[in-house]
């Protein structure tokens, strides 16, 4: 393709690589890998590139030949969590940089790429937020109906979210009323007795809500140089925070105003580690069918999600303080990552956040919540410090960990170059 005869195509070109990275960030992922695809895709076409990436803004120039720069700003609207998205648009990537097709062909390319992404149906999606609870009842030592009442309150939040999202609501309304139909559910069937601890069926379905992954990923990315993006991440992470505590707060209060009497706390059932660890599997798995993962895929994921909290576990057992147990065991998750995504040629975004899924302080988030809603100052501070703490060890290890393989791909890049030249 001759760009300099004919500078229009170095439009083209910006627009095809801001489409293929736009369509990468709405399924979801990292900053760094949207900047890099964009990179990457103009300089395998023989032209200087610049990427700036926030959440929900892609900016982009190139500079053609004649020393003319050509500039994109485009804003996303919406985004998801579509791994399977991922793969396909980094696979895609890989092959436009290697191949450096005419640019209708690359058109061509990216739109077979979109439509073969695939997507669960209704049932297996709605299979997904039952388990997140279920699952995560267990973990946090619920009984067999915290748990079960955990799943139906998830099934509940899938059925908000979908009708909020038809509505078009804002990520703080959604979440409010999400919030409010899991705590009221669960706070009803504690007062009936049909479940013996609240507080435990409310965290297996907030898993659903809390923005673990977001504020995990906030962190690592004001650690990582990316402030914009990291403030962006950190306001949404308050937004949301804002809005579990509106919302289960007003149903906490409802439910008491029904039924009159606040439940008794239930003393907690202690599960042995391996029986936590395949509770934690069975929440991975939900989130696995959420966020879209398929194929043999997922039995890697919940092989990660397994042994990362199995790593806790054993550090905690030797006496490992709990923001060191947090932070091994984000480095296991991150570790196994990188390895199964050279292995099988995907990202590793897949494998990490499966693999966190049990590291995911939802438990922090909900006590905390739960000071704010009862004007508990010290217990706030207490939980909120806390849960800071953790989220901070997790992204320091995930960023020390893909840093270091960054690193390692650089440099044997550069000594296979020298041996070229050689």
């Amino acid at each position: 393709m001759d760009f300099e005869r004919d500078k229009m195509n170095y439009d083209k070109l910006l627009d095809f690589a801001v489409e293929l990275s736009a369509r990468l960030q709405k399924s979801g992922a990292e900053t760094y890998r949207v900047e890099e695809t964009i990179s990457r895709i103009l300089t395998a076409y023989g032209t200087e590139a610049e990427a700036s990436v926030i959440p929900n803004n892609i900016n982009a120039t190139c500079k053609s030949p004649d020393g003319q720069y050509h500039t994109i700003v485009r804003r996303i609207h919406s985004c998801d969590t579509l791994l399977d998205g991922i793969e396909k648009y980094s696979a895609l990537s890989r092959e436009i940089c290697a191949k450096t097709p005419e640019l209708d062909e690359a058109w061509d390319m990216l739109n077979a790429t979109t439509a073969s992404i695939r997507r669960y149906n209704w049932f297996f999606t709605f299979l997904g937020y039952f388990l997140i609870g279920f699952g995560f009842g267990f973990f946090f030592s619920g009984t067999l109906m915290d748990s079960i009442i955990a799943g139906v309150a998830g099934i509940a939040v899938g059925l908000c979210q979908r009708f909020m999202n038809n509505l078009h609501a804002n990520t703080f309304f959604t979440t409010l009323i999400c919030g409010f139909v899991l705590a009221f559910i669960s706070h009803c069937s504690a007062h009936l007795g049909i479940c013996r601890n609240a507080d435990i069926a409310s965290i297996g379905a907030i898993m659903i809500l809390v923005p673990g992954f977001l504020f995990t990923n906030s962190i690592r990315d004001i650690i990582y140089g990316d402030t914009m993006s990291g403030v962006n991440r950190l306001i949404q992470v308050l937004i949301i925070a804002a809005a579990l505590v509106v919302g289960t707060s007003v149903a906490v209060s409802l439910a008491r105003l029904i039924f009159g009497s606040v439940e008794p706390a239930a003393r907690l059932v202690s599960y042995p580690v391996i029986f936590q660890c395949i509770a934690g599997c069975i929440g991975a798995l939900g989130f696995c069918l959420l966020f879209n993962i398929h194929g043999h895929g997922i039995l890697l994921c919940l092989i990660g999600a397994f042994f990362s909290w199995l790593v806790y576990c054993i550090c905690a057992h030797y006496g490992t303080s709990e923001y060191l147990c947090y932070f091994f065991a984000a480095a296991f998750s991150s570790l196994y990552a990188e390895i199964m995504a050279r292995i099988r040629k995907y990202p590793a975004t897949s494998y990490l956040m499966a693999s966190l899924v049990p590291l995911i302080p939802g438990s922090g988030v909900y006590y905390t919540v739960n000071a704010v809603a009862n004007g508990d100052v010290s217990l706030f501070w207490e939980k909120g410090v806390s849960t800071v703490a953790i989220a901070g060890a997790m992204a320091l290890a995930i960023l020390l960990i893909s840093t270091l393989f960054r690193m390692w791909k650089v440099y044997i890049a550069r000594r296979m170059s020298r041996a070229k030249n050689k």
